[in-house]
């Protein structure tokens, strides 16, 4: 028997899943060991080994692909534990990333903190001050020199930064997108200085304008590289010595995977890449479903992830802000709040109100109900307490809660605000409800999307248990709980069905009518490279997949760039112009009809390709219709519920997800319970099994 098998390692959990080759679906997780990643990888493995009814060893053996997505280079740098880092800048522009831009304090906060700049300030520098060099050299934004690269400068100022404890640095002069020969020079004199040091060049980590981001970009790849390294190389060597076969994969925010030996070398690319599983896992699913948009929702232990499907195709992002530093990209586009299982909930100090996040408890000391040491109440004790939550049920009963505990967190709570226990945990579930609520309608109604057109597809290990109450409150058509018992780990999941996928881009402001000559060269020079990098992993031009896309804005703006996609083949000028069209489109659909002056020119500024090689995998088995009454399909008894939509105790039946069949339909008040999630379904909604062990959750007056 062989497997493929994705992990996806979250800030709490660390989820499996795996495939047989005869498309069998197996899933399992284990708490995450932030002092060493390998550690709870591995007892996720041994979990997921007995689910496949085999041993660590012979399941790693049999493995045919194995996918790793981490939020070890997030929590390096939120948590401030990367690299010693030193910067080398064009003279009199060492200071660009300690100024930021103006939105510096503000950029990835909280909202109601926009209205209050007093509660706010920048993020502590990556890079100090006293680990700033600045280089005398300058290139122009057309990529001549203006001035050479000051070599002695370079190498002294490598001697004073190995001598300050530097481990890594970071090279980012500007216009280096444009020329890069001063930053490849300043790399081979500090190779020469010092072989051991990890060094970024700008031009390689982020090819893009703009000073403030690309430094940004460069000096975050530095800093997290070194200890990201290790531990995909510590994974890796513990994989091989267990028997594995073949190369580790490495999850991208591009939407697929690379050898861990690639990934290494520019280990931003990986950061926040298990979010972008769980789209990737979405997209696929939804094809099987014939769903064309999808709001794909994530709720964990510690965050409430958002990602768009949009005709189709996950929508892609050209920034990212992480701890208020703002850089630029390519990824698919997700979007958090502090808003999971483990958020804490406390009295506001200036309100005297329930607030719900942004600290979170995380796996340590975690929820009260745990018995790990917490003690302040979270939005999990809060399901505890209302019986949404089965304490006895959880991760298939490895790991019983303390509702007594929780009982006492969220009481105590409740008494600061005037409210009995029940009441306090409904309104704490209602305040984190309507946060994600919010956070949709952001990312959907700001876009010029209807929620009312989208399925939800809502997993995590706390999203099934909360989308009978946020869904129902945006009006979607309905709500997928993507492969059952498999929601918790979808990320995992979509890890292992990713592709290799590379993204080559450059630069290069064209004005239209775009210079159609200038642009078919380009065109096939990016190709080129596109497919040179990968026959280096081992895949031939006939199996590699190519698409074009433009990065377009109208002349002069800074911001509001939309992806444009291009025709394939030798560009016409009737595809140019249809080009510029959808552009304008496109922009009248997003900022409104007539936002874009015609007057206006429009500007090409970014050509990337975008290469896909498919990697084999076993289609999905699926299973005949239940002949049984729902009944008799897990159906284990009932229990009260304290609901919060509607405050008021209500006896629910309860049922057994791993007993029910394809075509089972159960109507509420029920909770269906899993090992590894639980999934509530909400006053006039019912919820029915598909032949793929997905659950369709149809709300009041929708359908799936």
């Amino acid at each position: 028997m062989s497997y493929y098998v994705g992990i996806d390692g979250g800030g709490t959990f660390t989820d499996c899943a795996a495939m047989d080759d005869e498309g069998r679906l197996y899933y399992a997780k284990a708490p995450t060991t932030k002092d060493d990643f390998a550690v709870g990888m591995f007892d996720a493995l041994s979990a997921l080994a007995e689910e496949c009814g085999t041993t660590v060893s012979e399941l790693i053996a049999s493995t045919e692909r194995f996918s790793l997505g981490t939020t070890v280079g997030t929590n390096l740098l939120v948590e401030r534990r990367g690299a010693r880092t030193g910067l080398l800048a064009t003279a009199g522009h060492g200071d660009s990333i300690l100024i930021m831009r103006g939105t510096g304090r503000t950029a990835g906060v909280e909202p109601d903190l926009l209205f209050n700049p007093h509660a706010t300030s920048k993020p502590a520098p990556l890079v100090p001050r006293a680990l700033i060099r600045e280089i005398n050299e300058r290139v122009d934004c057309m990529g001549r020199e203006v001035v050479p690269l000051d070599e002695r400068g370079v190498r002294d100022a490598a001697h004073n930064l190995v001598e300050q404890g530097v481990t890594a640095i970071a090279i980012a002069f500007l216009f280096s997108f444009k020329n890069p020969e001063h930053e490849l020079r300043a790399l081979e004199i500090i190779r020469e200085t010092a072989p051991d040091l990890y060094v970024s060049c700008s031009h390689q980590v982020a090819p893009r304008m703009g000073e403030y981001e690309r430094t940004v970009a460069t000096v975050i790849n530095s800093y997290v590289a070194p200890a990201s390294a290790a531990c995909f190389r510590r994974a890796a060597d513990r994989l091989q010595e267990s028997g594995l076969k073949h190369p580790l994969l490495i999850m991208q925010v591009s939407g697929g995977v690379l050898p861990a030996s690639k990934a290494m070398e520019i280990p931003l690319t990986s950061l926040g890449s298990g979010p972008v599983g769980g789209l990737i896992g979405s997209a696929s699913l939804a094809r099987h479903l014939g769903h064309t948009n999808i709001i794909a929702t994530d709720m964990g232990g510690t965050s409430f992830e958002v990602g768009l499907i949009v005709n189709g195709e996950p929508l892609v992002g050209e920034e990212h802000i992480i701890d208020q530093y703002r850089y630029k990209l390519s990824q698919l586009e997700t979007t958090s709040i502090a808003c999971g299982g483990g958020t804490l909930a406390r009295v506001d100090a200036h309100g005297g109100s329930i607030r719900v996040g942004p600290e979170s408890a995380g796996s340590a000391p975690g929820p009260v109900c745990y018995r790990r040491g917490g003690t302040e109440p979270t939005v999990t004790d809060a399901d505890v307490v209302l019986g949404l939550l089965s304490a006895d049920g959880f991760l298939g009963g490895r790991m019983p809660l303390d509702r007594g505990a929780a009982f006492k967190a969220v009481a105590k709570l409740g008494e600061q605000v005037g409210l009995g226990p029940e009441e306090a945990a409904a309104g704490i579930l209602r305040i984190n409800n309507a946060r994600a609520a919010e956070l949709i309608r952001q990312q959907t109604v700001v876009r010029g999307y209807d929620p009312r057109g989208f399925f939800v597809y809502a997993y995590g290990g706390a999203g099934p248990l909360h989308a009978f109450a946020f869904a129902k409150e945006l009006g979607v058509k309905g709500v997928v709980i993507p492969l059952g018992n498999g929601a918790s780990t979808l990320s995992a999941y979509g890890c292992s069905t990713s592709n290799l996928v590379l993204n080559v881009e450059r630069e290069q402001l064209l004005f239209a009518p775009f210079p159609l000559d200038e642009l078919n060269s380009l065109v096939v020079e990016l190709e080129k490279q596109a497919l040179g990098q990968m026959l280096e992993l081992g895949k031939a031009s006939g199996e590699v997949e190519i698409e074009r896309f433009g990065l377009m804005r109208y002349a002069g703006q800074w911001l509001h760039s939309l992806l444009v996609r291009m025709p394939a083949g030798e560009l016409t000028t009737a595809d140019l112009e249809e080009l510029v069209s959808d552009f304008r489109s496109m922009y009248d659909a997003l900022y409104g009809r007539g936002a874009g002056l015609v007057s206006q020119g429009v500007e090409l500024v970014t050509t990337r390709i975008h290469a896909v090689a498919r990697l084999h995998r076993p289609a999905q088995a699926a299973e005949k219709s239940s002949t049984k009454p729902v009944a008799s399909n897990g159906h284990v008894g009932a229990r009260e519920i304290f609901w919060p939509d509607r405050m008021q105790r209500v006896e629910s039946e309860v049922f057994d997800g791993r007993e029910l069949r394809h075509g089972d339909r159960i109507s509420g008040p029920a909770v269906v319970e899993l090992p590894y999630t639980s999934i509530a379904i909400g006053m006039d909604q019912s919820l029915e099994c598909d032949a793929f062990g997905n659950f369709l959750l149809t709300l009041v007056g929708g359908s799936v």
